[in-house]
Order: structure tokens, then sequence, then C-alpha cells
């Protein structure tokens, strides 16, 4: 009698996946509102984020199923540092706290000095999105939510499917021009 290894289904190796999987912020922001999650065959988790969906349905390059996917990354990683800047709990600390508060050395950066670094590659990230498109960005990925959110940006347009449609080009182009920033680029071919 033969014996069998367990198959692995998955078309990703499993570093991949967890690359590609939800952050523990947007699980704690979908259970606050009341979405569920569950994991699929062709993804980790499935959350009703609209930035997900928009992954999900392609809309972030729909003729391109690999630069819609390097484009989610992007916006993941984007989360990921407004996460460390720790915006929502500025205190101010005294210098000479810095860095104390444990035994022995410890590798890497105090909380504080991460929180700082992230906090300037915000400010850089707004720069490189540009006026247009910051907001834009900021209430699609980093807020999580939709496209008809950002409708107001969009005044000069009357049509709301042409504005939802200059909203999702806005935001395309603010993630590439983001991608090198946040340490997310396409390998070359």
């Amino acid at each position: 009698m033969k014996k069998r290894k367990a198959a692995h289904h998955s078309k990703t190796p499993p570093a991949v996946d967890a690359k590609l999987d939800a952050t523990p912020e947007r699980l704690a922001r979908a259970a606050e509102s009341g979405q569920s999650t569950e994991r699929g065959i062709d993804r980790p988790r499935r959350i009703d984020d609209p930035f997900d969906v928009m992954r999900v349905h392609r809309a972030l390059a729909p003729h391109d199923s690999r630069l819609n996917d390097l484009r989610w990354l992007i916006g993941e990683a984007l989360r990921r540092l407004h996460q460390r800047a720790c915006l929502d709990s500025l205190r101010a600390v005294a210098p000479e706290r810095i860095g104390g508060g444990g035994f022995g050395p410890r590798s890497g950066l105090p909380t504080t000095e991460i929180a700082l670094h992230a906090r300037d590659k915000l400010r850089e990230a707004q720069r490189l999105a540009g006026p247009a498109a910051w907001p834009i960005v900021r209430r699609i990925v980093i807020e999580g939510g939709g496209v008809r959110d950002c409708r107001a940006h969009i005044a000069e347009v009357t049509t709301v499917w042409r504005a939802d449609a200059i909203v999702t080009d806005r935001l395309r182009v603010a993630l590439d021009a983001l991608g090198v920033l946040v340490g997310v680029t396409a390998g070359r071919r």
C-alpha cells in the first residue's frame, strides 16, 4: 500500500500567503463594523472591505491580475505604515525615556522612533500622491471607505459613473507612484 502525501492545493507558497493575508488591524476593524471574515481557496481571507473588493473584482488593474495584486500590496503596505505611525495615539515622551524600560539590549529602534520615521514616510507619500489623489488614497486605502465616498472630491464631473471612474483612476496612479516609497515594486522581467 502506497502512502499519500498531503497535497497543498494553493498555487502560492506559504510565504506569499502570509504576505497576502489580512493585517490584524484590518481584522479588528472588520469585527468592529460587524463584518465576517472567511478563508477561501483562492485567497487567504475575505473581508467586505472596499479596497479588498476592488482587488477581488480586479478594479485596480482590469487587464492584468499581477498588477492588480501589486497595487493591492502597495495599499496594504501603506496601511501598515499608517499603523506604525500611531497617528491615533500621539503623545509626548521625554527624550531620556526613549528606549528605556527593558532589561538588556534590544534590537531595532524604540517605538517612538519607528512612529516618527513612519510619519515622515506618510508625509512623503502625501507629497508623491499629490493634493488631488491623497484624499482618495486616504479614504479608500487607509480608512476603508468606498469609491462613492470620494465622489465629492470630483466636483467638475456631473455624472456618477464618470466620477467613480476618475476616482478609481486617481487611486491607481497614486498607488503606482507610492510603490517605491513603501517598498513594494515589480521585479525585473
